[in-house]
């Protein structure tokens, strides 16, 4: 895999799912591509793979034993530790097949000539592996899609049907069974994901932090106020007032802070401070 790009700076932290349709992979017998994927998502650098997966269940149970068995002291295993996914990247194959096809004449030649002449040129059948692979990318916190990027990749082989001068142990195709390093068709598959992740990521090196569309760009979390709050102009009790927030206002903050004192923005957009202690996260 010489060819997986490598990004100079992560892009923030993935989760990898598999298309909806599983008959790209498994009419071809291959894995889930989501294994494949996360070979080269972590050796491209461009992002940090959050489990949602085999890795998530097992850690499932290890919480699980903390608030049953217990753990040791220090353990340092509990609420609000799991780091939240940016984005999911969907890994799909749309199509891959071996297409095996015979040259009429040659057919004919072998029929006319007989012999191991003829064997040779009736046997000989050409070969064409190909796949088409989607990858997307999509933001978590604001579901938009901010890339998809297409892959293609195909492969012609020239081998001796059974039949042929080797006979019934002849050179063949063979079943197509494995993984995507140990089958011809796996190996195509993998050409078609590193041409799609490769375009991805390139355009992904052209979007700076804070662009439409990145996580960064996604809109502050919000918070409603629980109760009563004074909006005022400065960080003090006794600073000019902006406005009384009633009850269930939601505001954004600016990320301004000052102690306990949050710099917020109302549904009006007025700007001032308030108390954060009188907030809670939006639901």
């Amino acid at each position: 895999m010489s060819d997986v790009p490598r990004c100079s700076r992560k892009h923030g932290t993935v989760s990898i799912a598999d298309g909806d349709d599983p008959s790209g992979w498994t009419q071809n017998q291959l894995a889930p591509p989501q294994k494949l994927l996360r070979v080269l998502v972590q050796r491209s650098g461009c992002f940090n793979i959050v489990d949602r997966g085999t890795g998530l269940n097992a850690a499932a149970r290890e919480r699980d034993i903390g608030a049953g068995l217990g753990l040791q002291r220090r353990s340092n295993v509990g609420q609000g530790q799991i780091k939240a996914a940016d984005y999911v990247l969907v890994a799909e194959i749309q199509g891959a097949n071996s297409n095996v096809s015979g040259n009429g004449a040659a057919g004919a030649a072998g029929a006319i000539l007989g012999g191991p002449i003829g064997g040779l040129l009736g046997g000989l059948r050409s070969r064409k592996l190909e796949a088409n692979t989607v990858v997307s990318l999509t933001n978590v916190r604001t579901t938009e899609t901010i890339a998809v990027e297409d892959g293609y990749a195909a492969k012609r082989d020239t081998s001796f049907a059974v039949g042929g001068v080797f006979g019934g142990g002849g050179v063949g195709v063979g079943g197509i069974g494995g993984g995507y390093e140990s089958t011809d068709i796996g190996r195509i598959v993998t050409l078609s994901f590193i041409q799609a992740y490769s375009k991805l990521v390139t355009n992904l090196g052209y979007i700076t932090p804070g662009d439409e569309g990145t996580a960064q760009a996604a809109p502050k979390k919000t918070f409603t106020a629980q109760g009563p709050v004074t909006m005022r102009r400065t960080a003090n009790a006794k600073g000019a007032v902006v406005r009384s927030l009633p009850a269930g206002s939601i505001v954004y903050p600016t990320g301004a802070q000052n102690g306990l004192w949050w710099e917020v923005a109302d549904e009006n957009d007025n700007v001032g401070w308030v108390i954060n202690t009188k907030l809670a996260p939006s639901q």
